[in-house]
Formats: C-alpha cells, structure tokens, sequence
C-alpha cells in the first residue's frame, strides 16, 4: 500500500470522565451523541472523512491543510454556538490536535502513519477549546490562515526522538463572534504575576502572559527545572487561565482551594495564589487576578 499525503484529525471531549462520574452512563453516552451530532457535519462539509469513533472522540482525514483547519474551527464554532443555547452543566467542550503528514490508507479505511500518531499525540497536549496544530500544518496554510495561528512553544511528545513545533489556531478570533455576538458580554479579568522583585501585568490589548526560561517571555525564570516555554498564564472568555506546557510541570497553590499538580494541562484561576514551577519547591511565581 503506498502512502499519500494528508492532514490528520483527532477529536476529543473535554472532561468526559468527570462527567460520566457525576451523571452517570446514559447521560454520558447522551452528552458525546449530541456533540458528536452538533460538529461531525463540520467536517464532512469540508470533504472530510471521519474514519473511526474511540469513545468520546474520533479521527477524521482530510486531503489537504485548508478545509482540515478549517472544518477544526468550524467544529469548535458551532459547539460554542449549542452551548450559549444550553444551561451550564449540559454545556460541552472539546480539544482537536492536527498533524499532516503521508498517510497509508488500509483497504478497510482504516489510516495509519506518522501523522496519524503526531496528530493524537498532539491532541493530548491542546486543553479544552483548543485546537493545537504541528508547524507543517501553518506552513501550508495560505497568509490569511497562517494569521489566525500563534505559536505555543515545543513539546516533547511519546515516541518522537526530537520535541515537536505546535501552533494553536485561534478560531476565537474570527469575527469576535464567540466572545461578542453569540455569548454574553462579561466584564474582561486580568493578571498580574510577580517574582523576585519583578512585577509584569496583563495590558488590556493582551490575551497571554508566558513563564520560562529563556527569553521572549514575559516572565523570565532562571533555573534548570524551568522549561524554556513553561507555561502561560491565559485570557480566554473573560477569565484567566493557568496553562503548563512543561516538561516537569507546574505546582499550582491557590489562596483558597486545594493544591495541584498541573502537566500539560490548565486550570481557571481565581483570586491570587503562587505557582511553582518544575518542582513543588520550585521558584514560585505569585499572581493576582483581578
């Protein structure tokens, strides 16, 4: 069988699990139809195949970068859309990773390849409402799309020698229509994170604050448990979020709450707290949201 290019995606529900505990096995199973049922038609519109179902999640295929991204953001569009119409507990989320790559398609259309492994590998990475894509993705992608993209950092991802390039596509940013036309208007948070003497605040025109290592970061953290890129403190919705990408993770104490040990994933922050980062007796970063 030869292998033919294509631009590889995973699909997946954001805290599934949580909620089959807390309602059980038929609303779960209920919860994942209807967003299935709200954003598969987003992906065969655009000429694309989804391939198989893995529980709360599914891989689909497509022949080119273009529609792939944008059947990606068209699917997060269209969920955010059903959830402004539904009560908060019902509401559902997902995270999507892409990767392109050849691509042997079996008899039974089943798919397999580099990709197909890069692309669940990089699904794992992207957090809830995310959609995380390798750099072969953007490049690609035409200028107009390419500028819908922001790169997150390197990742080292299971069964990959070298770490590997992602971009988030920041399909929020299409028309403002998720933030100001089809949810309701909120009153924007912001963050301020101190170290060390160091005060750096969240200007009103941003929407990240990045902690790491080495510079361009905003907050710059010199120790060898620090990853270069290791996490970033996110405004999304209104709210503020605390977002690892590291190596070794990020040891996350709020003021009020439990304790946690964030690794590539993220957590809404409220109040003020401290992180620790690479090491629970880590240099610790303090925030304050406000």
């Amino acid at each position: 069988m030869d292998a033919k290019r294509a631009t590889v995606l995973f699909v997946d529900v954001s805290g599934s699990t949580a909620f089959f505990d807390r309602y059980g096995e038929a609303a779960g199973h209920a919860m994942v139809e209807h967003c299935f049922h709200v954003i598969v038609p987003e992906i065969e519109n655009r000429a694309g195949r989804v391939v198989k179902y893995m529980g709360d999640g599914f891989l689909a295929v497509f022949d080119d970068v273009v529609p792939a991204v944008e059947a990606a953001a068209g699917m997060h569009t269209v969920l955010a859309d059903d959830n402004a119409t539904r009560p908060e507990g019902a509401r559902v989320r997902i995270h999507t990773g892409a990767s392109t790559g050849p691509v042997v398609r079996r008899e039974d259309g089943d798919v397999f390849g580099d990709a197909v492994n890069v692309a669940a590998r990089v699904q794992h990475v992207a957090g809830p409402d995310q959609i995380y894509v390798t750099k072969d993705v953007v490049d690609e992608l035409p200028p107009a799309n390419q500028s819908k993209t922001r790169r997150v950092g390197v990742f080292p991802l299971r069964g990959k020698e070298e770490e590997v390039e992602l971009y988030e596509v920041m399909w929020k940013l299409e028309g403002a229509t998720v933030l100001f036309t089809r949810s309701a208007l909120r009153e924007e948070a912001a963050v301020s994170i101190f170290f060390q003497g160091t005060v750096v605040e969240m200007a009103g025109d941003q929407s990240r604050l990045a902690v790491g290592r080495v510079p361009p970061n905003d907050m710059i953290v010199d120790d060898g448990a620090v990853s270069r890129e290791h996490a970033e403190f996110l405004r999304r919705k209104g709210s503020i979020y605390l977002v690892d990408h590291s190596t070794n993770g990020t040891y996350l104490r709020p003021q009020f709450g439990k304790p946690r040990h964030l690794h590539r994933e993220e957590f809404l922050l409220e109040g003020s707290g401290e992180v620790s980062l690479g090491r629970p007796d880590g240099p610790a970063v303090e925030y304050k949201v406000s």
